[in-house]
């Protein structure tokens, strides 16, 4: 090979040699140095682009250029390569004198002697500086939210991959952390408003995160009305706890589009990053603690522990033993009698699922309260309840009982369902039986939080179908009372907390008698539940509710003991 470039040398002609050599000065930003990297030769081409004179570059090394975006490992490869006499390829970002930064795509030639020793390179480079950039501009589009400028899921994925091996690296002691969010009441806006008004609202969450979280820090919009935020340096200044109290506070503060106002709220998870976990199974954590915000009824913050974690399992484990239990026939629905104060009848029963679970035995619903958030199982119980009501009816029609008002308990699911109400009414028309002969009761945190809009419009369509509404646990935690007056409730029942301790308390009972004169106040039936003894009945009965309701009265009944009962209740426990 050396005698063919030797030939080729030969039999260049003075003129030949000067247009090569003028054509290489044009073209290549060409160096040479000694075998220890100091350099001997730059042609003009390598002074323009890197702004230092040859007396400048020549004498020293290829480090006066160097730009720090490459690291140690990069030039190890490199002076490996080149120190064993093989010719090394490869894309270098340098320094110029003013600060900038080029690219050049660069050829370095080992010079060896006749016995192979290495005196010197040759580096031949060509710049491509704008053909980087753009690659570097279709990467950050590729990892781009377009609608609002944050980073989209792949680049979320890039930026906590990258986060997470920085947590192994040793001596990191601060632990980053992993918010994930998303918009409580954005769906309504969407609907409502029209989608612009939807991107005016994510555009002015992503800004408020921007101005909320430090520079450094990657936010993201994972799609939808989903957000991730990566907390490391943000973590410097203000706690984790102290930051999604503000992130709340944020997301919160209305928002204006056009001629309109709205608001919006978040439900907030989070966990720390320790390095332990992977990438997935930090995110299915954050995830985790997000819908555990969603279930406690949405506009707050929560942190991932390993105890969710065990829950969720748990939830996971008992939701797959309850769709076993369908398919099989496990669960059954109890009766409690609730006694009509004005007549001492039984006139109303509420329906309570249990399940005879083949290992743990009868368990009350509180047990299995995790299915009823199932929406595949809520789906498949709701018909076979009204199916068991319709033959437990038949039987006790046939037994002479006298017809009684059913109370079932919606869930969260049911309520948001828009099949529900259609679902519901064809099971009536199949069982040829009337929707006011049901009640159906809802508690007060399933009309706020996610979709609430949406359960509060089913509501009302439920009543509209002539269906009776009742508003239950009333007095446990904060009602709302323009719901009271604008919302269909036809009765109210009265939670168990409040009858506890009103034997020898009068305040405990002046508290009672007030809440059965509001429910009352709003021409809805009273009903006071979680009455125990015989003490309580009769200070309960004196407050003059429609109905009471509790232990005292009777307990759960199988609908072969729904036949026992008495045709007037005369104050002994059914």
């Amino acid at each position: 090979m050396a005698l063919q470039h030797d030939d080729r040398l030969r039999a260049l002609t003075h003129q030949d040699a000067d247009f090569w050599a003028d054509l290489v000065d044009n073209v290549l930003i060409v160096a040479i140095t000694d075998s220890e990297g100091v350099i001997t030769y730059v042609n003009d081409r390598f002074c323009e682009i890197s702004q230092y004179s040859r007396e400048e570059l020549v004498g020293s090394t290829h480090r006066i250029v160097n730009s720090g975006y490459h690291d140690a490992d990069f030039f190890r490869d490199l002076y490996r390569t080149i120190k064993a006499g093989q010719l090394w390829r490869g894309n270098i970002c340098n320094r110029a004198k003013d600060g900038s930064l080029y690219w050049v795509a660069t050829t370095i030639i080992p010079k060896t002697d006749r016995q192979g020793r290495v005196t010197g390179y040759v580096a031949s480079r060509f710049e491509i500086t704008e053909l980087m950039n753009t690659r570097d501009r279709l990467c950050e589009l590729a990892e781009t939210d377009t609608l609002t400028g944050l980073l989209n899921r792949g680049g979320f994925n890039t930026a906590l991959a990258d986060e997470i091996a920085r947590c192994r690296e040793p001596g990191m002691t601060a632990h980053p952390a992993l918010a994930m969010f998303d918009l409580d009441g954005f769906k309504q806006i969407n609907d409502v408003h029209g989608h612009h008004a939807g991107d005016i609202v994510l555009r002015a969450i992503a800004s408020r995160l921007i101005e909320l979280t430090h520079p450094d820090d990657p936010v993201s919009r994972l799609g939808g009305d989903e957000f991730a935020v990566i907390l490391h340096r943000t973590l410097e200044d203000v706690s984790l706890e102290r930051y999604m109290d503000r992130l709340q506070a944020i997301l919160e503060r209305p928002i204006d589009i056009e001629t309109v106002t709205v608001s919006v709220a978040g439900s907030i998870g989070a966990v720390l990053l320790d390095g332990t976990d992977t990438m997935e199974d930090v995110q299915k954590n954050a995830d985790m603690a997000m819908y555990a915000a969603k279930r406690a009824g949405g506009k707050q913050s929560q942190m991932f522990t390993r105890n969710l974690r065990e829950r969720a399992q748990a939830r996971v484990s008992i939701l797959s033993e309850a769709r076993c239990g369908v398919e099989r026939n496990q669960f059954e629905v109890y009766y409690q009698p609730i006694v009509n104060c004005q007549t001492m009848e039984v006139d109303q029963i509420e329906a309570l699922l249990r399940w005879q679970h083949p290992e743990r035995g009868l368990l009350a619903a509180e047990d299995f309260s995790d299915v009823f958030t199932d929406a595949g199982l809520a789906q498949a119980m709701g018909p076979r309840m009204i199916e068991a009501f319709r033959r437990d009816v038949c039987m006790w029609n046939e037994k002479g009982q006298p017809p009684r008002q059913l109370a079932i308990n919606l869930s969260r699911m049911d309520l948001i369902r828009d099949d529900y109400q259609r679902e519901l009414e064809e099971s009536l028309r199949r069982f040829n039986m009337s929707p006011d002969s049901f009640v159906l009761e809802v508690t007060e945190t399933m009309l706020h939080g996610r979709r609430a809009e949406q359960g509060i419009r089913n509501l009302r369509e439920l009543a509209r179908a002539g269906f009776r509404i009742a508003l239950d646990n009333f007095g446990k935690g904060i009602t709302v009372l323009n719901h009271l007056r604008e919302l269909p409730f036809s009765q109210v029942k009265i939670d168990q907390s409040m009858v506890t301790n009103i034997v020898g308390d009068p305040d405990a009972c002046m508290v009672l008698s007030s809440l059965i004169d509001m429910g009352q106040g709003f021409n809805m039936e009273v009903t006071v539940e979680g009455v125990e003894n015989r003490e309580q009945f009769e200070l309960v009965k004196a407050l003059r509710p429609e109905r009471i309701q509790g232990f005292f009265v009777s307990s759960a009944l199988s609908s072969q003991d729904i036949l026992k009962l008495p045709a007037r209740f005369e104050g002994v426990t059914l």
